[in-house]
C-alpha cells in the first residue's frame, strides 16, 4: 500500500512531464514547417548589392518578396509562433481583393538611406498600381527612408499562366516560380 502512494504520484507527474515534452515538440514542428515554407516561398533581392562568394557587399536596402497560399496561411495557424508583421498580412488571404490574383508580401529592412518607392515594383513587367497594394499607405514606410527602417507592405499580381513571377526593383530582380513551390508541398 505505501509503494502504490509513493508510486501514484511519481507515475502522475511522470506522465505530466512526457505530455508537456510532446507539446513543446509539436510547437517546435510547427515552427519549423512556417520557416521552411517561408524559405522556399521567398525571394530576395539586395538593392544595389555586389556578391563576393557568400557575402553581399555595399546594399542599399534588402527586400524579401514573400508568395502566400494556402499551404503557408494553414502553416501559420498551427505555428503559434507567427510574426505579427505576418499576421496582419496574412488576413488578406481570401479576400475580395485578392481574388483570381497572387498574393505577395514585400517585407523590408534599410541598409543605407534609401528612398523607397512601391510603385518602382513591377512584375512581369508590370508596374504596381494604387489598386494592386492592399496595405494602406499609412501603414508602411515609403519615401526616404534612415538606416535601420524595417517594414512590410501586401500586394496582387494578376495570376501568371506558366506561374512564373519576375519581381524587379530598378535594376535588380528576382524570379519566384510558384508552380514549383507547389509541387514540393
Amino acid at each position: 500500500m505505501k509503494l502504490r502512494r509513493t508510486f501514484l504520484p511519481l507515475f502522475a507527474f511522470f506522465l505530466l512531464v512526457l505530455g508537456a515534452l510532446s507539446f513543446v515538440e509539436v510547437a517546435q514542428g510547427s515552427q519549423d514547417k512556417l520557416e521552411s515554407l517561408s524559405a522556399e516561398r521567398t525571394g530576395t533581392i539586395f538593392l544595389e548589392g555586389e556578391m563576393l562568394g557568400d557575402l553581399i557587399l555595399g546594399a542599399r536596402a534588402r527586400l524579401d518578396f514573400l508568395y502566400i497560399d494556402d499551404v503557408l496561411v494553414k502553416a501559420s495557424i498551427s505555428s503559434g509562433k507567427t510574426p505579427d508583421w505576418l499576421k496582419w498580412h496574412l488576413g488578406h488571404f481570401g479576400s475580395p481583393e485578392t481574388e483570381g490574383k497572387e498574393l505577395f508580401v514585400l517585407r523590408y529592412e534599410v541598409y543605407k538611406p534609401w528612398d523607397f518607392d512601391p510603385f518602382k515594383i513591377t512584375v512581369n513587367g508590370v508596374c504596381l498600381t494604387k489598386e494592386d497594394i492592399l496595405t494602406g499607405f499609412n501603414r508602411f514606410a515609403s519615401g526616404a527612408l534612415p538606416t535601420g527602417t524595417v517594414d512590410s507592405m501586401a500586394f496582387t499580381v494578376p495570376r501568371s499562366p506558366d506561374g512564373l513571377y519576375n519581381i524587379s526593383y530598378d535594376e535588380d530582380h528576382i524570379e519566384i516560380d510558384v508552380k514549383k513551390i507547389k509541387r514540393t508541398k
